[in-house]
């Protein structure tokens, strides 16, 4: 039978296989993330892959909207894969009116979307990301805002950088300038690091604005403030959203992050569902930002009719891990045992139950490599411990182990293995 073609035997465009040495660097950041965010007292979810289309593109924005994965099931419904998870969460509490609020819950899990595949960004990916639902306070806002700080410095960070704007404070900023097509406007300065400066003045003229409030708005949008002058700035143009900022810079002072924010005018947000504060998160020297979030306040309210301020963030963990270099390993295996003979084979199975009771991770070689090249593949899957057994062994009652990093070999008596 004649094998796959070439482009059948690799996965679809924008996908990935995650082999062991792809998979683990993924589970140990799951490990660290999730721990974080229990300790802060946020509680797991998870959600279907598939929901209905509706849902997905009620406040998802004419762009994310396109990159929906959409479909119809075999009975004709309109369905698509998730593209994020606030959305799903917005409409778990729609029908869970109960659950006491705040609501804390976190997640780690795949999330797709229809976007060209290119440097840092694939068509199905990990997020790790919170949200908190049923909070007005500006400490809110500064939990969520330092608990993603928190992320990046348990991922490994130490270079990094969150910027922040409001959705509130750049309508504010639009509509003193005279400028009319605000929702147009954002999606371009959204643009803002992705494409040219004469792009976007190009994309702004379309819109409607004359070249020099293109230029104004722009200039306005170039340079980043530290965050202790947001409010200062925000209370030019709305003295209670300025009074709201500085609430958010009293709560984070307490978590010693500060100094890692920005106020950036040009971070605006993508998602239509956004009502207010919006932040995102760069890495180093790394281009792109490897997270983001914000306040939705009116998004779960589409859904059950009751007003629930929310708000949340997400870290694409695939970018988060490029940016850091953390690159493939898998763990090593603790014993690889070969058996010599059918009776020795007897003895190492047993001898490996009572390992993997006491918790190592032990396999058992199955008679089809020689002894050279059941140590070469020991070698290359990362054993710990070579165990051999055979004849001689057996009747001296003794296996003979071989340390595979110090590459000293010794006899260990069978009854004492298990202190080894």
């Amino acid at each position: 039978m004649p094998g796959l073609e070439d482009f059948l035997r690799k996965p679809v465009r924008g996908m990935r296989d995650l082999a062991p040495d792809d998979f683990y660097p993924l589970k140990r950041m799951e490990e660290l993330l999730s721990a974080l965010a229990e300790s802060f007292g946020y509680r797991r979810i998870e959600t279907p892959a598939v929901e209905h289309f509706e849902v997905l593109s009620r406040k998802a924005g004419r762009e994310i909207v396109n990159e929906i994965y959409y479909f119809r099931d075999k009975a004709g419904r309109e369905v698509g894969l998730r593209f994020d998870m606030t959305v799903p969460v917005a409409r778990v509490l729609s029908y869970k009116l109960e659950e006491p609020k705040p609501v804390r819950w976190y997640y780690f899990t795949k999330v797709w979307r229809y976007d060209e595949p290119q440097h840092g960004r694939y068509r199905e990916f990990y997020q790790f990301g919170v949200e908190l639902v049923g909070s007005e306070s500006p400490r809110a806002d500064a939990e969520v805002i330092a608990l993603m700080s928190k992320a990046l410095e348990a991922a490994g960070a130490r270079s990094y950088e969150i910027r922040l704007n409001d959705r509130v404070g750049m309508d504010k900023i639009l509509e003193t300038m005279g400028i009319a097509a605000r929702e147009e406007v954002l999606r371009i300065l959204d643009k803002k690091g992705k494409v040219p400066e004469e792009e976007l003045k190009a994309l702004l003229k379309k819109a409607g604005l004359e070249d020099e409030k293109a230029e104004k708005l722009l200039e306005l949008v170039s340079e980043p403030l530290p965050m202790g002058e947001s409010a200062e700035f925000f209370s030019k143009y709305d003295e209670r959203l300025g009074g709201k900022y500085a609430e958010i810079i009293k709560a984070l002072e307490p978590y010693d992050v500060l100094d890692k924010m920005k106020l950036d005018l040009a971070i605006v947000r993508g998602l239509d569902y956004y009502t207010g504060t919006v932040f995102e998160a760069f890495v180093g020297e790394y281009k792109l930002a490897v997270g983001g979030g914000g306040r939705y306040d009116n998004l779960i309210e589409l859904f059950s009719g009751i007003k629930t301020p929310a708000l949340g963030f997400a870290i694409g963990v695939e970018r988060l891990m490029e940016a850091l270099n953390i690159g493939g390993s898998r763990p090593p295996l603790d014993y690889y045992i070969y058996p010599m003979t059918d009776e020795a084979y007897k003895v190492a199975v047993k001898l490996a139950s009572m390992l993997r009771e006491k918790g190592a991770s032990v396999a058992v070689d199955l008679g089809e490599l020689s002894l050279k090249e059941a140590l070469e593949h020991a070698a290359k899957t990362a054993v710990k411990f070579f165990v051999i057994i055979g004849k001689k062994e057996i009747e001296k009652g003794v296996v003979k182990i071989r340390d595979m990093y110090r590459r000293t070999e010794t006899e260990v008596e069978l009854s004492r293995i298990l202190r080894y």
